[in-house]
C-alpha cells in the first residue's frame, strides 16, 4: 500500500528512472514520488558505494541527489514532477540497485586510504590514482552548460521574516499588525513548517492560520517568497542583509535589505547515530507525516519509530491510523539491518524489530548557522546536545536588528514556538 486509495493522490504523470517507467503526481517532489513507488535506493555514496536515500524530504540533507534530463547532482525533495522526466540514479554502474563497484565496500572493510594504496611501482600507483579519481566526485558532467544566471535585484523591506513555521507566521503576524512591509520567506512551496505533518499536538495553531498570516502580509503591503532558499545571511555596510535563492523558471537571486530580520528558521532532522543508519528507508518522522499528508504516501507497511515523547507517539498514531503496522523502538538502536534498504532494526541486548521504514522522531538539531555567520554567540547545551544561539525571552540576539525565534533558539511545542515568535515581531516593531 504505497499510497492510500484515495482519488486525490492517483497518479497522473510517469518518469523513467533508470529507463523504467514510474508512476508520479505531477508537481510533487521527485523523492516523494520514489518512495511511493517502493524505490527509495536513489544512489550510492561516492566512495564506498553504499546505498543511498531519502531521509529528511526537505532539501537539508544530501541523501537524495539524482540526475535528472542530463543535469547531475538535483536534490530529489525539490525537484517537482513533470510528465516524461528522466532521472538517473548518481554514483553507481550500471544503477544503484545493481552497482558492480559496491564491491569495494565489501572488499575493504576496515576503510580504503587510496593515498597509501600501491604507492610502487610508479606504473601500478598511475593506475591506481587513475582508478581513484573515477570513484571520486558526485556525478558526471551535464550533458550541456546551463545558462548564466542573472544578477541578483536589490530590494528594501522594513522586516524580513525567515521561515514560516510556527515562530516565522507568529513573526510574521505581529509585524503585520503593526502595519510593517515585510518580506516573509518560505524554503518549501507551503507555509507551516512542523504543522504540515498534522500531528495534532497539544496547543498546536491550525494550518489554516498559515494562509491567513500570509493574507495579513500581503494586506500590509509585504510579500510572501515561498519555494526560496536563504543562501547567506551577512553584514554589509555595518547592517545586516540576506541573499535568498527563488526555485522556479528561471531561478533568481535577491539581495534583501531589511532594517529587522527575525531568523525562524526552525531545525534540522540530523540522521540517526547507530550503525547503518544510513539505509533508504530511514526517514525523519516529520518528513514521513507531510508526505502522508499531503501526498497519501506510506513509506512501507511496517515501520518502527525511533525516539520518545508526544512527537514521537503522535507519529506512531499517525502511521498506525493510515494502515500501516507499528513498532516502537523503546530501547537504544544498535543497528539498521538489510542491504540495499532497512529490513529491521537491532536494538540494545539483542531484541529485533522487523520493519521496512524507521521513522527517527526525536527533537531537530537548531538550524543556527545563519545566526552564527553573523556573531551571534553559541552556548553547548548538554539536554539538546547541539550549540544554541543567545537568544534573549523577547528573541533579541547580540547583533542590532537581529532576532530568533522558535526551534532555532531552543527546543519548542508548536504553540511555543508561535508565542516565540510573535515575541520576536514585537520587539522587532520597538
Amino acid at each position: 500500500m504505497p499510497r492510500l486509495p484515495d482519488p486525490r493522490f492517483a497518479p497522473d504523470c510517469a518518469l523513467l528512472v533508470d529507463g523504467r517507467a514510474v508512476p508520479a503526481r505531477h508537481g510533487e517532489s521527485l523523492a516523494v514520488a520514489l518512495v511511493a513507488a517502493g524505490r527509495p535506493l536513489l544512489s550510492r555514496s561516492y566512495k564506498y558505494h553504499r546505498p543511498r536515500g531519502p531521509y529528511c524530504l526537505a532539501g537539508n540533507c544530501g541523501s537524495c541527489l539524482v540526475r535528472v534530463d542530463g543535469v547531475p547532482n538535483l536534490r530529489a525533495c525539490e525537484t517537482p514532477c513533470r510528465d516524461g522526466m528522466r532521472v538517473e540514479t548518481q554514483n553507481a554502474w550500471p544503477s544503484a540497485a545493481h552497482d558492480a563497484l559496491g564491491a569495494i565496500d565489501w572488499l575493504a572493510p576496515g576503510g580504503l586510504d587510496v593515498h597509501h594504496m600501491l604507492t610502487r611501482p610508479a606504473l601500478v600507483n598511475r593506475v591506481m590514482v587513475g582508478v581513484s579519481r573515477r570513484l571520486a566526485g558526485l556525478g558526471r558532467l551535464p550533458d550541456s552548460a546551463g545558462s548564466e544566471p542573472p544578477p541578483a535585484t536589490e530590494e528594501r523591506f522594513d522586516a524580513l521574516v525567515l521561515g514560516a513555521g510556527p515562530a516565522g507566521l507568529g513573526a510574521a503576524e505581529a509585524l503585520a499588525r503593526g502595519a510593517r512591509r515585510l518580506l516573509l520567506v518560505e524554503r518549501a512551496e507551503r507555509l507551516g513548517g512542523r504543522l504540515r505533518a498534522r500531528l495534532d499536538l497539544p496547543g498546536d495553531p491550525d494550518l489554516s492560520w498559515a494562509e491567513e498570516v500570509a493574507s495579513a502580509v500581503e494586506r500590509a503591503g509585504g510579500e510572501v517568497a515561498r519555494s526560496t532558499a536563504l543562501a547567506g545571511l551577512f553584514t554589509d555596510g555595518g547592517t545586516p542583509a540576506c541573499l535568498l535563492l527563488a526555485r522556479g523558471a528561471p531561478e533568481r537571486a535577491r539581495l534583501v535589505r531589511a532594517a529587522h530580520i527575525v531568523v525562524c528558521t526552525g531545525g534540522v532532522s540530523s540522521p540517526p547515530a547507530f550503525e547503518s543508519g544510513d539505509l533508504p528507508g530511514v526517514f525523519a518522522g516529520r518528513a514521513l507525516a507531510v508526505a502522508l499528508t499531503e501526498h497519501g504516501v506510506l513509506a512501507g507497511r511496517r515501520a518502527a519509530v525511533v525516539g520518545e515523547g508526544p512527537e514521537a507517539e503522535a507519529l506512531a498514531d499517525r502511521l498506525r491510523g493510515a494502515g500501516m503496522a507499528v513498532e516502537s523502538a523503546r530501547g537504544e538502536v544498535a543497528r539498521a539491518l538489510g542491504r540495499l534498504r532497512v529490513r529491521g532494526l537491532l536494538l540494545r541486548g539483542g531484541e529485533r524489530l522487523e520493519c521496512d521504514s524507521v521513522a527517527e522522531a526525536r527533537p531537530p538539531v537548531p538550524a543556527a548557522e545563519a545566526l552564527r555567520a553573523l556573531g551571534v554567540p553559541v552556548r553547548w547545551d548538554e539536554a539538546a546536545g547541539a550549540f544554541l544561539p543567545e537568544v534573549d525571552p523577547s528573541g533579541r540576539t547580540a547583533v542590532p536588528g537581529l532576532f530568533a525565534a522558535g526551534e532555532v533558539a531552543r527546543a519548542a511545542t508548536g504553540a511555543e514556538a508561535a508565542d516565540g515568535g510573535r515575541r520576536a515581531g514585537e520587539a522587532a516593531l520597538g
